[in-house]
């Protein structure tokens, strides 16, 4: 097996260890300096990968290289692996004395007595060094090979040190020592995280999130894994019942060796094994002994444990405990399944047919006579077993090895044998061919419950042999339906689509329809439809209101997002808001509320908590509440469970709705967070999952926010090449809300960089409609709207909008909102009232919103120098700029630093006059920044802006400082400070 992926020299990924110490090996062999590196692991951990890279290392240096590996057929043959080895050189034969010229012909041509494995390794070395230069000895698979060839090995290995030849000896486990001053063994364990999704990708194999995320479960960090394992395109293979992945035949090979030397009865136990669900010993003995009888059975699980294959756990377990309560998914750790069930309807389906018999009869999946019958001869007792494969890569090896007739006969066995109803239907579906409603009915158990990690394998391959066994296209399509959300939900699109594309719509009930729709909207390219969908969606809830309580629900909550992000006029949000009413429980529903808050969020009563309130354990409740709070920009109440929630999410691999909760929580961060860094990988992660779970409008939102971040981070031409593709994504998806925020980005890039005209006039855009109920980016907004009034001289214009926010806000609005008016109207109050404004802005609690905080202190400051109380306005301009530090907002830092220069102490706390130049002592502080501003070549309006004064002040100042310093133009300042 090899890491690598497409072309030879595209190199390992990891094993940093390794590869140092065969860099050390080659090192060191050019002084004579021999050494032995001795690999170990399991099938697929890369020791192949390492001995090729160790091959192409040495070979780029000059040094000899000399390989061997094990071959089918070369078991039986004496010498056959040492053979290969020393080919290279054997034609130096003759230059070797007699003694070891007459031991090499005897080990390769029998042709006289062979000797000690001690004497033809010495031999050996003799020759090796009749080569020109060090040599480096490349063992593959030492345990499989031919035992003399293996002995001598061993012995050429205690030989090396102090010669000009290393050895690197690779095989799965460690069958003798090599022992030495210079030998060191290691074991290969699994990738780590970040490695193993590196080598997933090179493999190219996926082709979203939510598969890699299966991958990278079931395959536990083993390369070959990692490289072959994936969903494929075709329908889930027989597998898929036990949480496994069909792959390549390239993984099947890897056990091949293992399942050929081992007896029948021994591989018939295998597969069974390998096939069945439940994991108990008495289920998969009693399916055995139904079909090759109690001696056969028995022998055969006792040579695959004692093989090493399988192992066995011991549990107590209750009389009459069901699989599902004992924990039967504990089977289900993480593997893949080889080859899928293609030949159900090929020849080898007429060869089971025999061993099928009945157990396709849904009557014959009742098995209690079946299992009474065998009861005494699997020995199940008190204490119940449990099998478990040693290398779990191993059950879908043997799926792949073995033919379509033997998986079905296994099959019909299983369904016959094991006591749960749902996963004897599971096996028993796999020898239907037509339909069977009943059966059905008790596969789709099987998609119930949990779908934490590979779990979700086990729901969609039910849910699609329970469509397959439907008797009513409608039943059918609906099931399909199921798998296709279910997928959705999980990051799987691809499969999704699958689902979809074998309904035909003409087909459909109400339900079917409804459903149809709900897919529809969880697909990509779903906004392609605008408006109209909005009156189909709420139609179609109505229709189903008395068969699924939460479809309708979920079809409204998605009329409300189009309402949303489409900016869609007052007719549409009404529809939505009259079917809402008409179908909710309580008017504090939880979902209710979502809805409300997409619509119009202002007319959420405060404070949003719905009745009952959602408990820890109803996921689906918290996660609507999460949403409440936050577009009603309760963002404390919003983050701590917007964290759980996703967190949720993530142990039961929804990775579909993870965007739903990453960009709110960036929002949060935003506001709430010490550190923009934090807000920065929420934004990056949110993006990437949306990209790769194909949900292009999430992966806008979270480029929006990502923009955002970066443009307070003062990363200003990343935060506008953002802002450029969230309007193109706008244009394209046709959701025009999502423009405000490229606008909020743009806008704050501008202010950052101390344009604070071009950036009111960006935020004044935001209040242009009217008749749009105002949400977060209009509220955010308001806060930066204020902050760049007074450079831009926009403040009674301002004053307006704010006036007009806190009118609409007047029957309570969220802690943060409240914040934002305390602190606009601050910035914005006549200066007779503005400092009672300040104070009230900055009453405890707004420590809680550091990014707000900041701006208030630095207002306030700010003001303060403007009315000449330079003394007093030093604290909160520190405090400001510490503030704005600690956040990760340097330009924001630097201009309250600039201001605190301006008041003649410098950021630091130190008197800022003790470094001026002779320049600086004759101008006042102020007088010094407008001077330095001006030799920059900034306009008037341009330093007012960054100093928030009006251009006609900073005129008024540059005609002082002209004379002060003798001269009389901007380029004469210039060269003055240039001089100095």
């Amino acid at each position: 097996m090899s890491t690598h992926v497409g072309r030879e020299d595209a190199g390992l990924v990891g094993r940093e260890r390794e590869r140092k110490l065969v860099t050390a090996l080659l090192t060191a062999l050019p002084r004579g300096d021999g050494r032995v590196l001795h690999l170990s692991g399991a099938p697929g951990t890369g020791k192949s990968a390492l001995l090729h890279f160790a091959s192409a290392e040495a070979a780029s240096q000059g040094i000899h290289v000399l390989s061997t590996t094990w071959a089918p057929g070369e078991g039986g043959l004496t010498h056959a692996a040492l053979h290969g080895l020393l080919r290279p050189a054997l034609a130096r034969v003759g230059d070797l004395p007699d003694r070891d010229r007459a031991v090499l012909r005897a080990a390769f041509t029998e042709g006289g007595a062979v000797s000690a494995p001690a004497e033809l390794a010495a031999a050996g070395l003799r020759l090796l060094a009749t080569l020109s230069g060090p040599v480096v000895l490349c063992v593959d698979d030492l345990d499989r090979l031919d035992a003399a060839s293996r002995d001598t090995l061993r012995a050429l290995a205690r030989r090396c040190g102090s010669t000009a030849v290393s050895m690197i000896i690779a095989e799965r486990t460690v069958s003798g020592a090599l022992p030495g001053p210079h030998g060191v063994t290691v074991a290969l364990g699994p990738l780590p995280a970040a490695h193993a999704r590196a080598l997933v990708d090179r493999a190219g194999r996926v082709t979203g999130y939510g598969e890699e995320q299966l991958v990278l479960a079931l395959a536990r960090g083993n390369p070959l894994a990692l490289t072959e394992l994936s969903l494929g395109g075709g329908r889930l293979a027989d597998g898929a019942g036990a949480g496994m992945l069909p792959a390549t035949p390239r993984l099947a090979e890897a056990y091949t060796h293992d399942w050929e030397t081992l007896s029948a009865s021994a591989r018939d136990v295998l597969l069974t094994a390998a096939l069945s669900i439940s994991p108990f010993t008495r289920d998969i003995l009693r399916a055995s002994i139904s079909l090759f009888g109690n001696d056969a059975a028995r022998a055969g699980l006792a040579e695959l444990m004692t093989r090493g294959l399988v192992v066995e756990s011991i549990g107590a377990v209750d009389a009459g405990e069901s699989i599902e309560a004992a924990g039967a998914f504990e089977f289900l750790e993480p593997a893949v399944t080889l080859g899928a069930a293609e030949g159900v309807e090929t020849a080898d389906a007429a060869e089971a047919g025999k061993a099928v018999g009945a157990a396709g009869d849904s009557e014959a999946v009742q098995t209690a006579g079946t299992a009474a019958a065998v009861e005494a001869a699997a020995g199940v007792g008190a204490v119940d077993r449990r099998v478990r494969f040693c290398e779990p890569l191993m059950r879908p090896a043997v799926l792949r090895l073995e033919s379509a007739a033997r998986r079905l006969a296994a099959h019909a066995a299983l369904g016959r044998s094991i006591t749960s109803p749902a996963h004897a239907a599971w096996h028993a579906a796999q020898c239907v061919a037509g339909p069977d409603e009943e059966l059905a009915r008790r596969l789709e158990l099987l998609a119930a419950g949990s779908h934490s990690g590979t779990a979700v394998l086990v729901a969609l391959a039910a849910l699609e042999g329970a469509a397959r066994l439907s008797s009513e296209p409608e039943s059918r399509a609906v099931r399909l339906l199921r798998a296709g959300e279910l997928a959705c939900d999980h990051g799987l699109v691809d499969q999704a689509l699958r689902h979809v594309r074998q309904i035909d719509p003409t087909e459909l009930g109400a339900l079917g329809r409804a459903l149809l729709l709900r897919v529809y909207d969880l697909l990509p390219g779903s906004s392609a439809a605008g408006r109209e969908r909005i009156a189909e969606l709420c139609e179609a809830a109505r229709a189903v209101a008395a068969l699924d309580p939460a479809l309708p629900q979920k079809l409204l909550l998605a009329a409300a997002r189009r309402c949303r992000w489409q900016q869609v006029g007052p007719g549409e949000r009404d529809l939505v808001l009259r079917t809402a009413r008409d179908l909710r429980a309580g008017p504090r529903d939880a979902w209710y509320l979502s809805v409300l808050a997409l619509t119009d969020p202002l007319r959420v009563p405060r404070p949003p908590v719905p009745h009952p309130v959602p408990q820890p354990s109803d996921i689906e409740g918290r996660s609507l509440y999460s949403q409440v709070t936050t577009l009603t920009i309760d963002l404390e109440q919003a983050a701590p469970l917007l964290e759980e929630v996703e967190g949720a999410f993530r142990a039961d691999g929804r990775y579909g709705q993870l965007p739903l909760m990453l960009v709110p929580r960036t929002m949060c961060q935003i506001w709430l967070g010490t550190q923009l860094h934090t807000a920065l990988a929420l934004a990056e992660e949110s993006r990437m999952i949306a990209e790769r779970t194909a949900q292009p409008d999430w992966t806008a939102r979270a480029t929006g926010m990502l923009a955002i971040v970066e443009a307070l981070r003062g990363q200003h031409d990343r935060a506008l090449e953002c802002a450029a593709e969230v309007e193109e994504s706008s244009l394209r998806l046709g959701q025009n809300r999502q423009l405000s925020l490229a606008v909020l980005a743009r806008a704050l890039t501008a202010s950052g960089t101390g344009r604070y005209a071009e950036a009111y006039v960006r935020l004044r855009s935001l209040f242009a409609d009217p008749t749009t109920p105002y949400a977060f980016e209009q509220f955010w907004g308001l806060a930066f709207l204020a902050e760049a009034a007074l450079p831009a001289g926009e403040q009674a214009d301002a004053r307006t909008v704010v006036d007009d926010v806190t009118s609409l806000t007047r029957a309570g609005c969220s802690p943060l909102l409240e914040r934002i008016l305390a602190y606009a109207d601050a910035v914005l109050a006549p200066d007779d009232e503005a400092e009672e404004r300040f104070r009230r802005a900055l009453r405890p609690g707004v420590e809680v919103w550091p990014l707000l905080h900041g701006m208030t202190q630095f207002g306030y400051g700010a003001w303060l120098r403007r009315r000449r109380r330079v003394t007093e306005s030093r604290t909160p301009l520190s405090t400001a700029e510490s503030l704005f530090r600690t956040l990760g907002a340097p330009s924001r830092a630097e201009h309250a630093a600039s201001e605190l220069r301006a008041t003649g102490w410098a950021a630091d706390g130190q008197p800022a006059e003790d470094d001026l130049d002779d320049i600086a002592r004759v101008l006042s502080p102020q007088q010094l920044t407008i001077a330095r501003l001006a030799a920059r070549g900034l306009s008037n309006r341009a330093i007012g802006e960054q100093l928030r004064l009006s251009p006609r002040t900073v005129a008024s100042h540059l005609y002082q400082i002209f004379p002060k310093l003798g001269v009389s133009s901007r380029a004469q300042i210039a060269a003055r400070f240039g001089a100095d």
